[in-house]
């Protein structure tokens, strides 16, 4: 069979994409949590027979980037037949961190013709704390259950053994529900690519799944061979005490590009580390970043990238280090890290440092656990100021609303509003952070890992740098500043009030 013509492809990409966005859509409808179905924490991807990623939907990209490797991690530990889905949470196989589980269903019509995968935020996994995500956490254990691949279906039957792992959870009833509609949504996925494999042909299917991805590789080789040939590099610190190092230096060779993590400093004992999938998934958003909108993004984009990362780093931990915050905080900071370095050859493109966290925000006991990553001030940019109040770079989730939240939750919002002034100023300004202040209506666990509470997100060109955030606790009209990672016990009264960091603004103001 010839070539698919640029018409074939450009039907054939849309095709499968849509396909992980409806099942990201039916396990938004059938998920028992908010944080699934109001937040959206949740992300979905198409894979070929032969175990690469030809498509996904517009979600998480700190999902997204890990998926391949729990695919392979999947494909070496488990025997995968028609009926079987795959279970896998482990930060050392593949995943995260414990809160994300990936589900995985190898789709056959006679034969395997691909793979369906998503992965969700389940706001408990068990551990030490509510929610799974300590603040000051030191070994995986402490962060919840720990599940290497294994079947969660067998031959079309859920595995009842593995779901009473979930009872080990705070909020059992709703993991098992999250579980179920991960399951369903992955049976959806199977149901439409066996569905348009039939529409296009088998032949046609394969030759696309080949094609597509060759395309975007060499799309994005043809990119790199129009960059200077030279080295670039940047070190930054994370806040954590003795001081975190993270280097990077990026070699632009002839139509390939290394990136090589040496003098990132050794791995903690705490939850800053980020398993090698993560750091890995930072490095594809930020190439995403700067490819051109119209190149698919798939595993063809990530060829021509050779990536060393010391062993034993807070880049590449070994177990049993924690990894909570290095999924959700370290990820941040390392897109900002090769951002900076790429800054002089990317003068266009480049915008000042956002707000550099998620925000991470857990409150719970045994019966509830309320999870949110709140949004802050996006950076300036070349051609016009930061957006206000958003989620940015590996984070991509909606907030939880106030009414959802207070019907879920014993909880009430005192205040959800913009933190005004807090963008830095320049020729184009930095965005605004936010204000998130919540009364517990009962006694309960605090848990927050955030990161820009020492460092503000800096400006570049000559702007401002933005404000850093601030984690306050209010005990008896009393305010206390906490640290920008920890864990404690609130009594019903108590006040938390988050205010996220602002964007760094863009050059200079005159």
């Amino acid at each position: 069979m010839t070539d698919l013509t640029p018409t074939d492809l450009e039907v054939m990409k849309h095709a499968f994409i849509s396909i992980a966005e409806l099942m990201g859509a039916s396990l938004q409808r059938s998920a028992y949590s908010p944080n699934i179905k109001e937040r959206k924490d949740e992300s979905c991807a198409v894979f070929s027979n032969y175990g690469e990623m030809i498509a996904q939907a517009e979600h998480i990209p700190v999902h997204l980037g890990a998926m391949p490797n729990s695919l392979d991690a999947a494909l070496e530990n488990c025997e995968m037949g028609k009926g079987d889905q795959i279970i896998l949470n482990d930060p050392y196989m593949g995943g995260t961190h414990l809160p994300d589980i990936t589900v995985i269903k190898p789709v056959f019509d006679e034969d395997l013709i691909g793979y369906v995968v998503n992965r969700a935020h389940h706001a408990d996994v068990g551990g030490s704390f509510p929610g799974s995500m300590p603040g000051m956490s030191k070994t995986l254990e402490e962060e919840g259950i720990v599940i290497s691949p294994t079947h969660i279906v067998k031959e079309g039957e859920v595995c009842r053994n593995v779901l009473e792992v979930f009872n080990k959870t705070r909020t059992p009833d709703e993991r098992i529900g999250d579980i179920k509609a991960q399951i369903g949504a992955n049976e959806r996925g199977a149901q439409e690519l066996v569905k348009n494999v039939k529409r296009f042909g088998l032949e046609k299917y394969n030759k696309f799944t080949k094609q597509i991805t060759d395309y975007s590789e060499t799309r994005t080789r043809k990119i790199i061979s129009e960059l200077p040939k030279c080295q670039l590099s940047f070190s930054d610190h994370m806040e954590w005490e003795p001081k975190v190092r993270l280097k990077v230096k990026i070699n632009i060779r002839e139509d390939s590009l290394d990136f090589d993590f040496t003098g990132t400093s050794k791995q903690v004992e705490g939850n800053i580390n980020a398993p090698r999938s993560v750091t890995h998934s930072a490095i594809y958003y930020v190439l995403r970043c700067l490819l051109p909108d119209d190149v698919p993004v798939n595993q063809g984009c990530y060829r021509p990238l050779n990536i060393s990362i010391p062993e034993a780093s807070v880049l590449n931990p070994k177990p049993p280090a924690a990894v909570s915050s290095g999924n959700v905080e370290t990820s941040q900071r390392v897109v900002e890290l090769i951002f900076r370095a790429l800054e002089d050859i990317f003068p266009d493109k480049i915008c000042a440092e956002s707000q550099g966290t998620m925000n991470n925000l857990i409150i719970g006991n045994d019966n509830f656990t309320y999870y949110e990553t709140i949004g802050g001030g996006a950076g300036a940019c070349p051609c016009g100021s930061g957006e206000s109040g958003v989620h940015v770079h590996m984070t991509n989730t909606k907030n939880t609303p106030i009414e959802a939240l207070e019907k879920e939750y014993p909880l009430l919002i005192h205040a959800y509003k913009l933190r005004k002034g807090s963008g830095g100023s320049g020729k184009h300004g930095g965005g605004d952070g936010l204000i998130r202040d919540i009364e517990v209506l009962e006694d309960t666990h605090l848990s927050i890992q955030s990161e820009r509470r020492t460092y503000p997100p800096k400006g570049i060109r000559g702007g401002d740098d933005g404000s850093t955030g601030r984690n306050l606790l209010i005990k008896g009209g009393k305010k206390e500043q906490l640290g920008s990672k920890v864990s404690l016990s609130l009594t019903k009264g108590d006040r938390i009030r988050v205010e996220t960091p602002g964007g760094g603004g863009w050059g200079d103001k005159d």
